[in-house]
């Protein structure tokens, strides 16, 4: 433990002679403090009285700082000045942190691998993701996060992603380990893999083949799970086919990880957005993430 919170009557008592010694005066540096004069004259003498020097000599025209008043200002101002310095720069860097809110899958399966780009291109920004099985609105904690909404949908801050395209998907070792697939009555037949989510209303196996125009009479789920990135990871095991949208298995199908089990996809009429919260703060960090993600999904558009 610093033995100096014994060496002085009050963490106060530097703060207030600092004030006087930079000054030279009680009564501004009453007024810089909003205390009153004999405020400060009292915890100045404590102070001289604990340190057994005196600090300043009292005149008709004011106070000087004495021989020791000059050492111990000295310190003291160098210090604050340090102080105010790594404030102001753990200040600063907490603000540069852009925090982006999305769910597992689109984080695990688009922000993650592509974020070192991100950082390439703007290594002095950071960027916080923050995986949520729910929509969340964007306030002073949440910079960014990616809503699916109405293909019309429109707000402040707001910026339009890419049309909600669902489509059937799979590994190639599932794929090759069955009979070709050749229209969409026959993904009925094969292991599907179906996923519900408490907090978002997810297209399913029975709206999807009813949009592409087929019939789900007979159709029985194999595999069901509450989580839809645990619905990824079985059709990246060779589990089945899942349904995969396009933006976040974009990479997947990209890197041959997940192929589509027919070409049939289906529009839903929504669409994705990527919602701001307009924090003036962090604009211009927040308006670096946004660029890159409208950059780097605009294949999909």
């Amino acid at each position: 433990m610093s033995r100096l919170r014994h060496m002085l009557p009050s963490p106060h008592s530097l703060f207030v002679f600092e004030a006087a010694a930079r000054t030279l005066n009680f009564k501004l540096a009453a007024a810089e403090l909003n205390v009153t004069q004999p405020s400060v004259s009292h915890a100045i003498k404590a102070l001289e009285v604990y340190c057994k020097v005196q600090l300043f000599r009292r005149g008709n025209r004011g106070v000087q700082l004495t021989e020791a008043g000059r050492e111990l200002y000295e310190s003291v101002r160098s210090s604050f000045v340090r102080i105010e310095q790594s404030l102001s720069s753990i200040a600063a860097s907490g603000m540069q942190y852009v925090t982006l809110a999305a769910s597992t899958s689109m984080a695990a399966h688009w922000l993650v691998p592509q974020l070192h780009d991100f950082q390439q291109r703007h290594p002095g920004s950071k960027v916080k993701i923050i995986a949520t099985d729910r929509d969340v609105e964007p306030d002073e904690q949440i910079d960014l996060t990616i809503w699916l909404r109405p293909a019309n949908f429109d707000r402040p801050n707001c910026w339009y992603i890419c049309d909600e395209i669902v489509l059937p998907v799979c590994s190639p070792a599932y794929l090759s380990s069955v009979d070709r697939i050749l229209s969409v009555s026959d993904l009925v037949g094969h292991k599907l893999i179906h996923c519900f989510d408490a907090f978002r209303k997810r297209v399913g196996w029975n709206e999807w083949l009813a949009l592409a125009g087929a019939d789900s009479v007979g159709l029985m789920p194999n595999i069901v799970f509450n989580d839809y990135q645990l619905a990824v990871q079985a059709a990246l095991a060779g589990e089945g086919i899942a349904l995969g949208w396009s933006l976040t298995a974009q990479l997947l199908l990209e890197r041959k990880l997940l192929v589509p089990a027919i070409d049939k996809s289906v529009r839903t009429g929504n669409a994705f957005f990527l919602v701001g919260s307009g924090n003036s703060a962090k604009s211009a960090e927040s308006d670096k993430l946004a660029k890159w993600i409208l950059r780097n999904s605009s294949n999909l558009r």
